[in-house]
């Protein structure tokens, strides 16, 4: 063959490439894998708003991809934008309940999610543009409840008290302990709205505390501050308020303050769970009011929800080498609550996490702040929840 022929062909090529439609060009025909298979292929995919089920950082894909043989699991990345030409790290994540995590990227910025399909024989699907836009802000941890959640403390009996210390609550452990386990980007913010005195009722229709202090319904405060466009962690602790127990153990504590045997003791706490306490009387209060709480936090946000129970006082110190609730009174101690989680569990339902204490001791503040946690003791129910949250 002459170069004449050759650069004459050549053009040829060259002109019916021209003349060929666009379409042709860009469009290929069907890929044939080497055992005769198809690739899978995306037809569409919703990246949904955090849930109140999600893990945090978390959030669910729906997705509708066909593939000949089946979709064995689905592969994701982040791109910082849709401009950059960079991609993150590769993800896997199963075809059933497929979730992202937004681990990867950083909170209130703009990004791109890109999907791909992967079939039973290995073969992948295109990238496909999942979602694009802005993600979502912090996760909040907020905390309500009573005494024991609004970090209550007091030294002496000539001082006043403190009624709320959001720093001093275990809530600040919560979520420091939170944001350990997550990328330092995404640290949760943290609100706590509890104060002393506040029973489920004043919980779900607000009320006033022991320092004085008016305060609105403790769920809107949760529904005001709860941003359904992230993860939110709402913490509880209640229900021992709603009964006379405050009443009871301060007659319990006059009788256990002189008496150092164990019969006394033992009798003086039986006397004071089994005749004095006004549970029985309270129980179905307690299980409903703890039921609108659950389905009011429920209808009104995402949040997922967290109960924590109370815990241990006898043995717990008064003042330096003296228990007033003697460790005689252990078995009485946990029969009380016993009984007063189980009302409260009632009205939980299957969607809100119990925190259980067990019947461990917690360390409580001395002298007028008895029988509050102190720093140690707010440190380890606040690493229990956080735990439980973390997973």
């Amino acid at each position: 063959m002459t170069r004449r022929v050759v650069i004459t062909a050549a053009l040829i090529a060259v002109l019916l490439a021209i003349a060929a439609p666009a379409g042709a060009l860009m469009r290929p025909a069907t890929a044939q894998l080497p055992d005769g298979d198809t690739p899978p292929v995306i037809n569409s995919v919703e990246l949904l708003p955090p849930g109140s089920h999600n893990a945090l950082l978390e959030a669910d894909l729906v997705v509708d991809a066909t593939d000949n043989i089946g979709v064995d699991h689905y592969e994701y990345r982040w791109a910082p934008s849709v401009f950059s030409g960079m991609r993150g790290e590769i993800h896997v994540t199963p075809v059933d309940a497929p979730v992202v995590s937004f681990a990867d990227t950083k909170p209130q910025t703009d990004y791109s999610l890109e999907l791909r399909a992967v079939d039973n024989h290995g073969w992948d699907s295109d990238w496909y543009t999942a979602w694009s836009g802005t993600t979502p802000s912090t996760p909040n941890v907020i905390v309500a409840g009573d005494s024991v959640a609004s970090g209550y403390s007091r030294q002496w009996f000539t001082q006043s008290s403190v009624c709320r210390d959001t720093g001093f609550s275990y809530g600040s452990t919560v979520a420091s302990r939170i944001a350990s386990q997550l990328p330092p980007a995404w640290a949760p913010s943290y609100a706590n709205i509890a104060w002393p005195g506040a029973g489920v009722g004043d919980v779900l229709n607000g009320g006033s505390d022991s320092c004085s202090e008016s305060y609105p319904s403790q769920v809107e405060e949760i529904d005001r501050i709860a941003d359904p466009n992230t993860w939110n962690v709402v913490v509880l602790t209640a229900g021992i308020n709603s009964t006379n127990w405050v009443d009871v153990i301060t007659d319990l504590t006059k009788g256990t303050a002189f008496s150092f045997t164990r019969s006394g003791d033992k009798q003086v706490c039986q006397q004071a769970v089994t005749s004095k306490w006004n549970l029985n009387d309270r129980r179905g209060f307690i299980s409903d009011v703890t039921e609108d709480i659950v389905e009011q936090i429920g209808e009104r946000t995402n949040a997922s929800l967290y109960w924590t129970s109370y815990y241990q006082l006898a043995g717990t110190r008064f003042a330096p080498l003296w228990s007033p609730i003697g460790p005689e009174c252990e078995d009485e101690m946990n029969h009380a609550l016993d009984e007063l989680h189980g009302a409260i569990r009632a009205g939980l339902g299957d969607d809100v996490e119990w925190v259980d204490l067990g019947s461990r001791r917690v360390d409580t503040q001395q002298w007028a702040g008895w029988p509050h946690p102190n720093t140690e003791g707010h440190a380890a129910i606040g690493a229990m929840v956080a735990d439980a949250v973390t997973g």
